[in-house]
This record gives C-alpha cells, sequence and structure tokens, in this order.
C-alpha cells in the first residue's frame, strides 16, 4: 500500500471479510460510521493513526512493514544530494 486511499480499501476488504458493516465496526471502535465510509473510499485527507490502529486492533490485525521491492540506498541518497547541489549552483 502506498497511499492513504490504498489503505482505506484495504480496511474495507478486512471488515467485509469479517462480516460487518461500516456501522458495527465504526461503533467498536468509537468512530462515526461516515468517518470510516470515507476512509474506505479514499474520501479523507488524513486519517489518524489511534484510529487506523484500533480498527485493525478490533479486527484482529497489526500494522507491520515491509521493504519496497526496489530499495533506496544511501548511494542514492547522495547522488540524489549531489544533483541537487548542482542544480542549486547552476540557478545562482
Amino acid at each position: 500500500m502506498n497511499s492513504l486511499h490504498s489503505l482505506g480499501q484495504a480496511v474495507a476488504r478486512l471488515r467485509q471479510e469479517r462480516g460487518m458493516t461500516q456501522k458495527q465496526l465504526a461503533a467498536l471502535c468509537g468512530l462515526g460510521q461516515s468517518t470510516l465510509a470515507r476512509f474506505e473510499t479514499g474520501g479523507v485527507a488524513e486519517f489518524g493513526s489511534r484510529k487506523l490502529l484500533r480498527l485493525l486492533e478490533v479486527m484482529g490485525h497489526e500494522l507491520s512493514f515491509t521493504p519496497r521491492s526496489s530499495s533506496f540506498t544511501l548511494d542514492d541518497a547522495l547522488a540524489e544530494r549531489q544533483r541537487q547541489a548542482s542544480g542549486a549552483a547552476l540557478t545562482r
């Protein structure tokens, strides 16, 4: 997942797999049903970490991190920094 929208869609899938309605899950998490609906459909600009962790907890999941298929290395960071420095020098 690389966006808030895809995260919301994943939560919707988990909820549906458990046979829960938005109203049921929202009530268990202390959220409004409309808040959960907007999150699941990508209609929010942000969604707090406490809310997300509570949703996952209620559904029996936890947050974990996985590396992306193409990793950003220290060498990549140095090259990026050098490109930025070169560009800044040219605009002076």
